[in-house]
């Protein structure tokens, strides 16, 4: 049914255009305002359908009651030193590498070998045939010095594919005998790990490195790089290093099944929060909860580096000595997925 608009005077207006405007723009201003405003909260009561986190800059609040406010743990953003490290597997290994030890071995005899050939040839031909030698005698000696020479290139190139290099090698063969094991290290054993592809080329003798194994949960044993091969096994791609571990009190068995994180740069000091204040959003978006005065609370994006002991590093979206949710953020993010009740 029409419904006829009269004017002050009681005359019928007829419903044209003009007229009914006045009295549909606040209806449509408020779709409008509907549409841009994407979350309300009043009291904690939120009115947000479940979606993706908010877009880099959008700022998403909530308002906490008291009783609300004791679900979540609020402190100053810090900074924290962050260990750059790269984690390889591995295992406890016997006190020296079975390999490197038959191929240090291999080295010493076939430099031995090379070095009698050479003295026999020189003495030969110092000789020569018309000392009664044969020219069959004087090629047997070359060959025979060939031979050594051969085997002694091929000592040595079995030894650099182990992480040996020329220098440790010449000291070697100059002084008779394997390297010994520096004074001090009676306590030390050894872990072997197979580093990725990538990270190959990251990997340097004397680095720091932590060993973590299962049978002992909660502790690290401190070592360092001591050896890294210089070829990737062809069908993992991986590379082989060895660390030698600092383990005085001999808990450690050949076996063990070990994590080998080893740090290849100085740490970095970075911003910081604990894990427990990092929500990862359904489309992988991280969030962060920051506040001024313990009652209101902004979502924030961030982005996020490395993660270790329970400390999650912040490369974006939050400062140190800003106020940041530590404990609880999953409990806000909760709170525009689903209204909670009064």
């Amino acid at each position: 049914m029409d419904h006829e608009k009269k004017s002050m005077n009681g005359e019928t207006l007829a419903p044209t255009e003009s007229t009914w405007r006045p009295y549909a723009l606040p209806a449509a201003v408020a779709m409008v305002a509907l549409s841009i405003v994407a979350v309300s909260v009043f009291g904690g009561r939120s009115l947000a359908e479940e979606g993706p986190a908010p877009a880099p800059g959008a700022v998403t609040s909530v308002e906490l009651t008291p009783a609300q406010s004791q679900a979540i743990r609020v402190e100053t953003v810090g900074t924290y030193r962050f260990a750059v490290e790269r984690h390889a597997p591995g295992s406890i290994s016997f006190e020296a590498d079975p390999a490197l030890v038959q191929g240090e071995s291999t080295l010493l005899t076939a430099a031995a070998a090379y070095d009698v050939a050479s003295k026999e040839l020189v003495r030969e031909d110092s000789l020569g045939t018309a000392n009664g030698l044969s020219q069959k005698q004087l090629e047997q000696a070359a060959s025979d010095k060939q031979t050594a020479q051969a085997a002694l290139a091929a000592a040595r190139q079995a030894l650099r594919v182990l992480g040996k290099t020329d220098a440790e090698m010449d000291a070697m063969v100059a002084a008779g005998h394997v390297e010994s094991a520096p004074a001090g290290e009676a306590s030390a054993r050894w872990a072997v790990a197979y580093a990725a592809e990538d990270d190959a080329p990251l990997l340097k003798p004397g680095q720091p490195a932590r060993i973590v194994v299962s049978a002992f949960p909660g502790r690290s044993f401190g070592g360092s790089v001591a050896q890294v091969y210089g070829a990737l096994d062809p069908d993992t791609h991986r590379v082989t290093f060895r660390c030698r571990i600092s383990d005085p009190d001999h808990a450690l068995k050949p076996g063990m099944l070990a994590d080998v994180y080893v740090e290849v740069q100085k740490p970095v000091e970075s911003v910081v929060l604990p894990d427990d204040g990092v929500v990862r959003e359904g489309d992988g978006t991280m969030t962060a909860w920051v506040t001024t005065d313990g009652r209101h609370f902004s979502q924030r994006v961030i982005t996020i580096g490395l993660e270790q002991g329970g400390k999650t590093q912040i490369l974006t979206g939050l400062k140190a000595g800003e106020r940041a949710v530590v404990e609880g953020a999953i409990f806000l993010d909760n709170m525009l997925q689903a209204p909670v009740d009064d």
